[in-house]
């Protein structure tokens, strides 16, 4: 039935619908903005990142071959606008930025170890740690942004969650909270 709906609302968005657009965004916002997250380590710039997303995918909604796989489409824009970030981010690093990174007295060591971590994995795997346990998506809503099975969630996942671990340990992060 929810997929019934998804799909109503994508034909009405490529129909002309704006409020059917707007719904769908309402529906996305939260999740583009975790995946942006997952590329860019910062909040703000993850939500311009969602916001494009959208603006783009209002642009190209019409040239969506298969209406069905809405999710996975976004999710793939809301990506590339967050890479496309970076790049232009990367470009413009001064000094100024650099001593914003740089940790700040009184931070939380085991956060930061933390942070490291998840921005070691591979960007798949990133995101999905990312949705999960930031965003508190279920396996069922990841693998429907995702466009992949909630089988292949569950093992990037546990991938992931072994790699932390690894790279937590080498790293002094306490064994008691692994």
């Amino acid at each position: 039935m929810q997929d019934n709906l998804e799909r109503q609302l994508v034909d009405a968005a490529a129909a002309g619908d704006i409020e059917s657009f707007g719904e769908l965004c309402g529906r996305y916002y939260g999740p583009m903005v975790a995946i942006a997250y997952s590329v860019l380590s910062d909040h703000q710039l993850a939500e311009d990142a969602a916001q494009e997303s959208f603006a783009r995918a209002l642009v190209n909604v019409t040239r969506l071959k298969n209406r069905a796989r809405f999710a996975p489409w976004l999710a793939a824009i809301c990506r590339n606008v967050a890479r496309d970030m970076v790049a232009v981010k990367a470009r413009r690093i001064d000094a100024a930025d650099i001593a914003q990174a740089a940790p700040q007295s009184g931070q939380d060591e085991n956060g930061m170890l933390i942070r490291r971590a998840i921005e070691r994995l591979p960007a798949a795997a990133r995101e999905s740690i990312v949705l999960r346990y930031y965003n508190n998506m279920s396996y069922e809503e990841i693998a429907s942004v995702s466009g992949i099975s909630r089988a292949a969630v569950n093992g990037r996942l546990a991938r992931a969650k072994r790699k932390m671990a690894k790279y937590l340990k080498r790293n002094g992060f306490p064994e008691s909270r692994l």
